[in-house]
């Protein structure tokens, strides 16, 4: 671990009041979350940041680990420890918890399981949104940890090094992953997405995108873990997609700004995939009483063309007989 005091003397100016709050949520995470608070007290940075971690009344080791680095770093990190289950109950973390609490004008965010390997992530983002005020929110490349294998992507040989993300590009490609996400905080009014009832990180990045233009950085500052005991993982094919046409559907509704032709492709092609998924669930007795995967076929029928209906009907008629 490092030095709590070798970190502040790397400051400059006054260490009461943080550059970036750096919001961490946390959920039976006791094998990882040391690695995601090394990630953050390694950050080089010539201003204060301080790290404020919500633990979601994880039932393993998760709250003695981040009590243990509170203690140790006083100065610098926060804890939220909940004794009820805050996500059972539908209560937006960063929204409702960590956002209120945080002082910077910055708010970078990362879950519990994944972390940062770029000492220099927060330093390059503030700076690039320092130098561009036409600016609001910042993104970086990322690696996918599967097991002890590093994966990356493609973003090196396929993207500048600044790509600009608005409603026009956002999502194509997908390079907006929540753990590498740094944002000005008064781009964001929390209140605002407390109005989206299908509020996703994208509903974030697209109140964000309202008030300035986005920035994906080509270099490699983190790594998504992807593990059989994350949330979204435990999702059936079904519902990931169908949850993320929801988010876009709404987001579309709420957001006039965000009307283009790149959205509205982007919520087709979630809508589509969604049936087509929800056609394998018929069969599955589980699933027999819930409405949602109806739903998307009977939305999908009414918008689709007449190829499109015939080689779903195809597909109906293929996985019945």
């Amino acid at each position: 671990m490092r030095d709590q005091d070798s970190i502040i003397l790397n400051w400059t100016g006054d260490i009461q009041k943080p550059v970036v709050s750096i919001l961490c949520d946390t959920f039976n995470h006791e094998g990882f979350i040391k690695e995601t608070l090394e990630g953050f007290l390694k950050q080089e940075t010539t201003f204060p940041f301080e790290i404020i971690v919500h633990d979601d009344a994880s039932k393993d080791a998760t709250p003695a680990i981040v009590k243990e680095y509170a203690e140790r770093y006083p100065l610098i990190i926060k804890t939220v420890l909940q004794k009820e289950n805050q996500y059972s109950q539908k209560i937006n973390f960063w929204s409702d918890v960590t956002f209120p609490m945080a002082q910077g004008k910055y708010i970078a965010l990362c879950e519990g399981d994944d972390y940062w390997i770029d000492e220099l992530k927060l330093q390059k983002q503030v700076d690039f949104l320092e130098n561009n005020p036409d600016y609001v929110i910042t993104w970086t490349d990322f690696y996918t940890r599967k097991g002890s294998e590093l994966v990356p992507n493609d973003f090196k040989e396929s993207l500048p090094a600044v790509y600009t993300v608005d409603f026009d590009t956002l999502f194509k490609p997908y390079c907006t992953y929540t753990l590498t996400s740094l944002f000005r905080k008064e781009a964001v009014d929390p209140l605002d997405y407390k109005k989206f009832k299908y509020g996703k990180d994208n509903t974030l990045y697209a109140l964000a995108l309202c008030h300035g233009k986005g920035a994906f950085l080509n270099f490699q500052a983190a790594v998504y873990r992807w593990h059989p005991g994350g949330v979204y993982s435990l999702k059936t094919p079904f519902f990931q997609r169908y949850s993320s046409y929801q988010n876009i559907k709404e987001i579309l509704e709420k957001i006039p700004q965000a009307r283009t032709k790149n959205i509205k492709g982007v919520m087709a092609s979630l809508l589509k995939a969604s049936a087509f998924e929800a056609l394998k669930l018929r069969k599955n007795e589980e699933f027999k009483n819930i409405e949602e995967p109806q739903l998307a076929i009977d939305e999908f029928l009414d918008k689709a063309g007449l190829s499109l209906k015939l080689k779903y009907l195809w597909r109906y008629i293929k996985l019945n007989i």
